[in-house]
């Protein structure tokens, strides 16, 4: 009897979902070690097979249709169920995860805290290749959503329109400064200073729009009833690294998570600001659409929670 269905092969979807997710055929080709040409005709066969275009082509790239946006989660669910169907046959070889480790970080995360659990991750799973995508907060919320990753990590945030938010861990931000570098007469100034108000006329560093942390620093000043206008908003740094190195060399304060200074403040580059108020606490958080995440992603996410509360 034939099936009243079009035939839908599982490389379709998988190739329509690294399309979507890298933003473009060329991407996803490198990333799947196939030729431009072979992802197109894939991608061919099955918007024949669904009757839709799946894509907009532009020269910003490729994205995806209102067909393509209702067949995205659909196609995520892909890994889930062969990974299912292969743990029913052979529950052993269903601990072995066939894909790649694929997620997006805003800054602290992506260069002092996921790293480590990466390679410890990856050291004891079979896992094929890690694709780290590094940014600030908007722009790994904006990935997520345009479902370039399935994953996402963030600093800060309670909320985020249209995605789940899972707390995973604590972070403290502190204000440092130079002891040596940073101007005498600023430096004899911060030992007066007894609050967060007190800061308003001494030069800081901050990070870029979009950034986390310069979101919970900005609500620390409107909450101690400081205007942002009465603030200076003259040395602006994309990233934490940069922003440390600013501060170690004298250019002014730097709110900064504490794990990313410590080796800092051990030998004396920076010192912490001991003003009451100024040390916040935030969460990291996972970021992710309402689907599911594929078994690796799942298990690196237990994996990771699992061990900071060891």
């Amino acid at each position: 009897m034939k099936s009243p269905f079009p035939r839908m092969d599982p490389e379709w979807l998988t190739t329509f979902l690294a399309i979507a997710e890298h933003g473009g055929v060329l991407p996803a080709a490198r990333a799947l070690h196939l030729t431009q040409p072979a992802l197109s005709a894939r991608l061919r066969r099955l918007e024949d097979a669904v009757g839709e275009s799946l894509f907009e082509r532009s020269r910003q790239g490729m994205r995806l249709t209102p067909a393509g946006e209702r067949l995205l989660p659909v196609a995520r669910k892909l890994p889930l169920v062969l990974q299912e169907a292969l743990a029913v046959v052979d529950p052993a070889a269903a601990e072995r995860f066939g894909g790649p480790l694929r997620l997006a970080a805003s800054s602290t995360l992506a260069d002092f805290v996921l790293p480590e659990w990466i390679a410890r991750f990856v050291r004891e799973h079979d896992i094929k290749g890690v694709e780290l995508r590094a940014g600030n907060t908007d722009e790994v919320l904006a990935a997520v959503r345009g479902g370039r990753v399935e994953l996402g990590a963030v600093e800060g945030l309670k909320h985020a329109a249209g995605l789940k938010l899972c707390a995973f861990a604590k972070d403290h931000i502190i204000a440092v400064y130079s002891p040596t570098q940073l101007k005498p007469a600023i430096r004899k100034e911060l030992k007066s200073v007894t609050s967060i108000e007190g800061l308003a006329q001494f030069p800081i560093l901050w990070r870029e729009p979009g950034s986390g942390t310069r979101r919970v620093i900005e609500e620390m000043f409107r909450h101690s009833g400081v205007q942002l206008s009465a603030l200076s908003m003259e040395w602006v740094f994309a990233g934490t690294l940069s922003l440390k190195r600013a501060a170690i060399h004298g250019l002014g304060i730097a709110f900064l998570p504490s794990q990313t200074v410590q080796n800092e403040i051990e030998n004396g580059q920076l010192t912490c600001l001991q003003a009451p108020s100024t040390g916040i606490e935030r969460t990291f958080s996972w970021v992710q659409t309402s689907t599911d995440l594929p078994p690796v992603l799942e298990a690196f996410c237990r994996y990771v929670e699992t061990s900071l509360n060891a």
